[in-house]
């Protein structure tokens, strides 16, 4: 059986998502996009209000647009670097780039808003990790929201 990349690198915080109510994965999501935002150095003005409004403030279709546009442009420019689709990459190799980087921010907000909130967390977490979130702030941020 293959792991799932946050049951890999973290699994209790993977079992935490798991178990946790869908309200509190929702808000867990929605932390962690913002993580990943201050990590990365996401500038962009629609990617930061979407992370900050969570489900609060739900984005315009155009806001989701163009974060998904924001995502490509940012994972051309990381393949440009790393001279391979960023997917077929290590960690390692990726964050040597700041687009890489800030393209997997993105990617987490994007992932928050998945309809399904445990999924949100989830992948979520999986793209904060990948743009350098460290485990155990990750980890302090579900004792902050996840309530098992």
């Amino acid at each position: 059986m293959k792991l799932d990349p946050v049951e890999a690198v973290a699994p209790a915080l993977a079992a935490r998502i798991a178990g946790a109510e869908r309200g509190d994965a929702r808000r867990f999501a929605f932390r962690v996009a913002r993580l990943a935002c201050t990590v990365a150095r996401v500038h962009d003005r629609n990617a930061l209000e979407v992370a900050r409004g969570g489900l609060e403030h739900y984005p315009e279709i155009e806001d989701v647009v163009a974060l998904w546009d924001l995502e490509r442009d940012l994972d051309s420019a990381c393949e440009a670097h790393l001279g391979t689709h960023p997917s077929t990459c290590n960690l390692d190799r990726m964050r040597l780039y700041d687009e890489c980087i800030e393209a997997r921010a993105v990617a987490a907000v994007i992932a928050a808003l998945r309809p399904d909130p445990l999924v949100a967390a989830r992948q979520a977490t999986q793209e904060a990790l990948a743009a350098g979130c460290e485990t155990a702030a990750l980890e302090a941020l579900a004792d902050q929201v996840l309530v098992n």
